[in-house]
């Protein structure tokens, strides 16, 4: 795994907005694309590692982008709770912590997810009062990853490019409705 410097110098000049599929939020439109600037030529490992390094950081830039919506709408969103398949990439998990700069905190248990839907049948059946108390008394906390804000200026470059590149999709899109 590449060294955060090693991670700045490899991917200063390669940016990629991931909305190959559009976007559902923030901008919750479906007819947006995905793009890259900064291709080469090349056709060896490095530029595939540098394309996937890319594509999990604009997921992160996504994720970071819907948090901050939702903290500018009154929360205060510090920490994110991760389980599934994710959680078992560091990469992804340290990306999604540094472009974040949230905590993220993974569940003690292999089976979050399972686990959840018993918390949830807990508390219908009744075992339970409520949500919370199903969630206290039936999970732990695992590891937790923190941001390495060393970071912070390179990814905040990036994302400044990350939101640039949605506003060039917009202009391209203007400058050929007519033709």
């Amino acid at each position: 795994m590449l060294t955060e410097a090693e991670n700045s110098n490899f991917l200063a000049n390669f940016h990629l907005l991931g909305y190959h599929h559009g976007n559902r939020s923030p901008r919750a439109s479906p007819h947006l694309k995905g793009m890259v600037s900064g291709l080469s030529m090349n056709n060896d490992l490095t530029e595939l590692a540098k394309i996937y390094l890319a594509a999990i950081q604009s997921v992160s830039y996504g994720t970071r982008h819907i948090i901050e919506a939702m903290n500018n709408a009154g929360h205060q969103i510090i920490r994110i709770h991760m389980c599934g398949g994710g959680t078992k990439n560091p990469l992804w998990l340290r990306e999604h912590a540094n472009v974040t700069d949230c905590e993220i905190v993974l569940s003690a248990e292999d089976e979050a997810v399972i686990l959840g839907s018993a918390m949830l049948a807990a508390t219908a059946c009744g075992d339970f009062s409520d949500l919370k108390e199903a969630m206290a008394a039936m999970s732990s906390k695992g590891e937790v990853i923190q941001p390495d804000r060393k970071t912070r200026a390179f990814h905040d470059a990036k994302y400044r490019v990350f939101h640039e590149m949605y506003e060039d999709q917009m202009k391209y899109k203007a400058m050929m409705k007519d033709v």
